[in-house]
């Protein structure tokens, strides 16, 4: 079995957790029934956020936070969704890194089990005298609003768990962004986060006292430390499992060209009988039923957005007996019938206005994010 650290994870692949959605959520003034078209859009289930087991693709969740961001004309909401993550949000793994014996460990554990704090870049740290350098480098190649509002929340996130582990004295120095942005919207990023910020650099990068590095971090405690580290650890191999299984399961699926297939025939393909496919999957929390499910959601909002099939056609590629039943489970996902969700939505383009005035910002600064 592969496991999740040496597969090419890509941005399709369902291995974060729904915990920064949730925050994001939080902070939308109108709740989540005004984002439902937003949801599912990107393939999200409303109703499965609450659930620990739910696991979005790094494509949901930045397709839902650039929608958002749009909805709110609100550049600063990544930003301070950013703020709201502390350790706590991670649940052992927040534990882990605070019960750290220093910085430097504490940054290997959020490398090595970067996928259960839904890291976006690897830390690396750097020390020059008297000053501290953590490079954040990007594992995902992306661009435009993506890349601006990932760099936002990942920048500010990495902040407050800084904060979380060294205590409340810690402040940052300066506060370097690879994002592509007027220099006057560098006032607005640092109100907001109070420290010293440039844009349109080569690389992300946040600066500190370098006396900060070795010295024990304020909660160390070796058993604690140990103790939370093995169950970071059993919680990265059932997501690796459940990773392994479900992605080949949902490929398969996804890759049927005329139709979905039952699940004894994706079985035959595991080389597998129907009964242990079952079997393995409830062991990893899942059912090829969900993940079916997942698929014909999936597929049902891309052919009405992007094809001129049919209600009856696409309940036919679906593999549903009926349209009928296809018609019921969409509005159950949407809240709206297919019919008209493709009316509502599919000339709807949720990218960020070319520019927005950042609050705190000079007169006529503006945020660009272009690729």
């Amino acid at each position: 079995m592969v496991s999740v650290q040496a597969s090419p994870i890509t941005p399709e692949d369902r291995v974060f957790s729904t915990v920064e959605l949730q925050a994001l959520l939080a902070r939308h003034s109108d709740g989540r029934a005004s984002l439902m078209p937003v949801l599912a859009l990107n393939g999200v289930h409303a109703e499965a956020l609450d659930d620990p087991a739910t696991r979005l693709s790094l494509s949901q969740w930045l397709g839902t936070l650039t929608g958002c961001c749009h909805d709110r004309q609100d550049p600063l909401l990544a930003l301070r969704v950013g703020q709201q993550m502390h350790l706590t949000a991670y649940g052992m793994l927040g534990f882990t890194l605070l019960s750290s014996a220093s910085l430097h460990e504490a940054l290997d554990i959020a490398n090595h089990f970067g996928l259960l704090a839904n890291l976006k870049h690897q830390l690396h740290l750097q020390v020059e005298g008297e000053v501290a350098h953590l490079y954040l480098r990007e594992n995902f190649a992306l661009l435009g609003t993506e890349k601006y509002f990932s760099t936002l929340l990942e920048s500010a996130k990495i902040l407050t768990l800084l904060g979380d582990m060294l205590g409340h004295g810690f402040k940052a120095h300066a506060l370097r962004l690879n994002l592509n942005a007027e220099p006057g919207d560098a006032q607005g990023i640092s109100q907001a986060l109070g420290v010293p910020v440039q844009v349109n650099c080569l690389d992300n990068c946040i600066s500190f006292s370098s006396h900060y590095v070795d010295q024990p971090l304020p909660q160390c405690h070796a058993m604690t430390h140990q103790s939370c580290k093995a169950l970071c650890s059993a919680q990265l191999r059932e997501l690796s499992q459940r990773y392994d299984l479900c992605y080949q399961i949902q490929k398969m699926l996804l890759g049927s060209p005329s139709r979905i297939p039952p699940l004894p025939e994706v079985a035959s393909r595991l080389h597998l009988s129907p009964r242990t496919l079952r079997r393995k999957l409830e062991a990893v929390g899942s059912s090829y039923n969900s993940i079916l499910e997942d698929v014909r959601k999936k597929l049902a909002i891309r052919y009405l957005l992007d094809t001129p099939l049919t209600t009856e056609a696409i309940s036919e590629k679906l593999s549903y007996s009926d349209a009928a039943n296809f018609r019921h489970a969409f509005k159950r996902w949407t809240g709206t019938a297919p019919r008209a969700f493709r009316s509502q939505n599919r000339e709807i383009h949720w990218s960020m206005p070319p520019a927005f005035t950042l609050p705190g910002a000079n007169t006529g600064a503006r945020v660009h994010a272009h690729a």
